[in-house]
């Protein structure tokens, strides 16, 4: 039996809670949050015992595992309690809002040879293994990528968000997630444009986000990427588009599709699609199955728990770190224009 505490019981916490009430070998043995309305609200529905001090909770509890879901910039102190106690530690990202702390904890962890997993959770599902398999057999040249939600219409996310030097905006909060994708899918930016507006509502105090921005990243492989960024669109989505010599490739990482213009090798029976010589004359059409996507990630990290090889970390807060510099830099990029990465 796994024992796992947490400490953050806010925002995220409840898609990773709600997998791991299911599993019969994990036991949510403690939650830990300075809110008491809201660490009561998660024990009522997830059990554990309560704390309000992380440092109690770890030593009355003594968990196998914890994960970390508190504000980017409450991060240091539990994960060096964590490190100095060598449990294996589930970050939320952003690994921080400062860039500099985060070299300092890097550095931290580093030396204590901590185990830290970082929530970016397109890296470890099936769509994103299948995407690269397929364009490890193409060249891409251009992405274009679209994130967009109604929030600012909405206002439905709790007032702190709409604090751009809380919450990071729409850039930090949510495209951190597109940013760490195209990283992982391309290697390292050089050079990133930006431009931002607020064409519905103007900034004021306690509402200084961004409404609608658009990114181009230069990247040093000679890749081109467009990521577009909306808190006044229609329905929330995710779609990014690839092109590349051989073919186009659209996922939506809402709905878990991904698909092609022309066909593709057959070895895409292996994912679903027709078998045999029949496989290669349609165009691809994959969807991954109905899981939570945050189900993958903590899957992955409860083998790792188990059997302590960590060469399968989709993440460390090292990787993490540089998703972070390359957010920061193209949210310098709103004001400056241009900025080198």
């Amino acid at each position: 039996m796994i024992k796992v505490g947490f400490i953050g019981t806010g925002g995220i916490s409840p898609a990773h809670l709600k997998y791991l009430q299911k599993r019969r070998d994990v036991k949510i043995a403690a939650l830990c949050d300075i809110d008491r309305e809201q660490v009561l609200k998660r024990q009522k529905e997830f059990g554990g015992d309560v704390f309000a001090d992380f440092n109690e909770m770890l030593e009355k509890t003594k968990p196998d595992a914890v994960w970390i879901c508190t504000p980017p910039s409450v991060r240091e102190e539990p994960l060096l309690a964590c490190a100095d106690r060598k449990i294996p530690v589930f970050c939320e990202k952003p690994v921080e809002r400062s860039e500099e702390r985060g070299k300092q904890i890097a550095a931290a962890l580093r030396k204590r040879k901590a185990k830290v997993q970082v929530g970016y959770v397109f890296r470890s599902i099936p769509l994103v293994g299948m995407l690269r398999k397929r364009i490890n057999e193409d060249r891409i040249h251009l992405v274009h990528s679209f994130y967009g939600c109604n929030v600012s219409l909405s206002m439905g996310l709790p007032k702190w968000f709409y604090d751009k030097a809380k919450s990071g905006g729409a850039l930090i909060d949510q495209a951190t997630h597109n940013l760490d994708l195209l990283r992982c899918l391309f290697g390292e930016v050089g050079e990133v444009r930006g431009a931002a507006n607020n064409p519905v509502k103007k900034k004021k105090p306690g509402y200084t986000v961004d409404e609608t921005i658009c990114l181009v990243l230069a990247f040093r492989s000679g890749i081109m990427a467009v990521h577009e960024h909306s808190w006044v669109a229609d329905r929330w989505r995710n779609e990014v588009t690839l092109s590349g010599e051989k073919n186009i490739y659209r996922i939506d990482l809402n709905a878990g599709t991904l698909t092609s213009d022309k066909p593709v090798s057959a070895e895409c029976d292996l994912y679903g699609g027709k078998k045999g010589a029949a496989a290669s004359k349609v165009p691809l059409r994959f969807k991954q199955d109905s899981r939570s996507i945050y189900e993958y990630q903590n899957e992955l990290f409860l083998k790792q728990v188990e059997s302590g090889d960590w060469s399968t970390t989709p993440s460390d807060y090292a990787d993490g770190l540089k998703s972070l510099h390359l957010t920061l830099a193209c949210d310098t990029a709103l004001t400056r224009g241009t900025v080198k990465v």
